[in-house]
């Protein structure tokens, strides 16, 4: 239920480090929304470790904040704003606060399934909801960006380029994750600059030249948006399934061509420890793994990524921050 935000004792949010982060600002609270999560195992902690999402910055900015109410079972979304905004922006923040919590994709058939599986048994208990992005360039940008590199390479590059073109909540620390016409009007010069090497802006490039048939995307069967997206030069099927997962919430987007998915997937489903240097028979046979458990192949993906992160005894890879290696790519 949605309704329009009223004064009260709770201010414009139920914490107060909620609240401090948009004091100096002119935000004000003009819808809010309670949503009870669909499905068992929703983690608060998980899903919600962003208070605050800036959805749009500059004059008319819109923030969702966040909070979880423990006795409701729900997930509270309000939608603060600065100048006039209408019922459809409202409404279009709304919806894409429901997408980010993800409390409307429901795990349910998955969990039945595998709670007798020797492996993904015991992670039944975990969440395997899968959050979308607001929009499907957003996806895409990261996606992007996250190609051949490392994932601290890659964060620092998405950070540089939010910086760069996203803009700003006036009073806030917060920036909106940037349009793709404002990343079509970054120079390739300033890409590289920050960490974009050739290939990955040339590619960035021409997917936010791309920008609203990227957002159709989302009226197409998910399948028929993988196939779509490749056609965009530099997209192959690993980028294309990582949009479909996070743009579009597909829960049956596949990690092929991923450094480490195939390899750890197949080791936790079957046993089978395959040698690094045969990257396309380990995409082969995790494929040949995950097929049981359609339509939830990235679900799966995500409970075993989830352990093995946890169990982890190797460390993260150390960047130096020196090192020129992002710029080459």
């Amino acid at each position: 239920m949605v309704r329009p935000a009223r004064a009260g004792r709770g201010g414009l949010g139920s914490h107060a480090a909620t609240r401090a982060r948009i004091a100096g600002s002119d935000l004000r609270a003009i819808a809010t929304g309670s949503f009870v999560p669909r499905g068992p195992g929703y983690a608060p902690a998980l899903r919600l470790r962003r208070r605050l999402v800036a959805l749009r910055g500059g004059e008319h900015a819109i923030v969702l904040a966040f909070a979880w109410s423990a006795g409701a079972g729900a997930v509270r979304i309000r939608v603060l704003a600065t100048g006039a905004p209408t019922s459809e922006d409202v409404e279009r923040a709304i919806d894409a606060g429901r997408r980010i919590a993800a409390v409307d994709d429901d795990p349910t058939e998955l969990v039945q399934r595998i709670r007798k599986h020797p492996v993904l048994g015991p992670l039944a208990h975990g969440d395997a909801r899968i959050a979308q992005t607001p929009t499907v360039f957003e996806s895409f940008a990261i996606g992007v960006i996250e190609q051949l590199v490392t994932g601290v390479e890659a964060r620092d590059a998405i950070r540089r380029l939010w910086r760069v073109a996203g803009e700003a909540v006036a009073g806030t620390k917060l920036v909106a994750a940037p349009s793709a016409k404002a990343v079509h009007r970054v120079p390739m010069w300033q890409l590289h600059e920050i960490g974009i090497g050739a290939r990955r802006a040339v590619t960035l490039h021409r997917g936010a030249g791309r920008g609203a048939a990227l957002e159709r995307l989302r009226d197409v069967a998910p399948e028929v948006a993988v196939e779509k997206v490749q056609s965009v030069p530099g997209i192959g099927p690993w980028t294309a399934n990582q949009i479909a997962r996070s743009g579009l919430g597909w829960a049956d987007a596949v990690p092929v061509g991923d450094f480490w998915a195939p390899f750890t997937i197949t080791a936790a489903l079957s046993g089978e420890e395959l040698p690094r240097t045969a990257p396309a028979e380990a995409d082969a046979r995790m494929l040949e793994l995950l097929e049981p458990f359609r339509p939830h192949r990235a679900r799966v993906a995500i409970l075993l990524e989830r352990r093995d992160f946890e169990r982890r005894t190797w460390p993260l890879p150390r960047v130096d921050p020196h090192r020129r290696e992002p710029w080459r790519y």
